[in-house]
């Protein structure tokens, strides 16, 4: 467990306060990515989040006076050099080499590019807004690319998963609402709901990300799920 906590240490705070008035006893909520030894309806400290779930207290102190930092979006990373397909699946039927594919076409355009946790590299692309693709998740499933990116950084105990499908692999992470509410580092915070969320990559044409959501979910994931801020 020692080992997943290393992992999982970039969590992410939610821009969600429920006292429309800053200040430091505003209520504060807290999206953790990837923790398995949270539980709903556990009770910690701020303190707790800090030493044991690797949250910032001073990013905590932020949100609760009304001033979050600003974060971007993961910027595009450099990828990480990919072997050949070591399970020796041929390529999707049918497909053209990426750069073909990807050759003046805006649906291939490139939002950004990380290496998951199996040292693959992912490629988040623009898609076509119904079918696959970055528009099709942030309009559908409302989630961003920190979200997803933690998902495939940071995936369940077994996982990935290969789909029937060759090259396509489902990545599964637990993320959980904490919610907080006192004075600073005397806060209290309380597990109020968990969800998982599933990012599906194909790794055998230049489509990269298909999809991403909630699962569970017929539709758009809650807020508190995608506003994070220091994945």
């Amino acid at each position: 467990m020692t080992a997943i906590l290393v992992l999982t240490a970039p969590s992410a705070l939610a821009a969600a306060t429920a006292d429309p008035a800053p200040g430091d006893d505003s209520a504060v909520s807290v999206a953790v990515f990837g923790d398995d030894t949270l539980t709903e309806g556990q009770e910690l400290t701020v303190a707790d989040l800090t030493n044991i779930h690797a949250i910032d207290a001073a990013l905590v102190q932020a949100y609760a006076q009304g001033a979050p930092p600003v974060e971007p979006e993961p910027p595009v990373e450099e990828p990480a050099p990919q072997p050949d397909p070591a399970d020796g699946a041929p390529a999707v039927a049918g497909s053209a080499p990426a750069a073909v594919q990807a050759a003046g076409d805006p649906r291939y355009a490139l939002v950004a590019s990380w290496a998951s946790s199996d040292h693959r590299t992912v490629n988040l692309r623009k898609g076509d807004g119904s079918g696959w693709g970055y528009d099709k998740i942030a309009r559908k499933h409302n989630l961003n690319v920190a979200a997803i990116r933690a998902t495939t950084r940071y995936p369940a105990p077994g996982f990935p998963v290969k789909q029937a499908n060759p090259d396509s692999w489902n990545y599964v992470t637990k993320v959980n609402h904490v919610r907080c509410s006192g004075w600073f580092l005397w806060r209290t915070c309380k597990v109020v709901e968990s969800r998982d969320v599933q990012v599906t990559v194909n790794y055998g044409n230049a489509k990269g990300v298909i999809t991403a959501y909630c699962l569970g979910i017929d539709g758009r994931c809650p807020d508190w799920v995608k506003n994070a801020a220091n994945v």
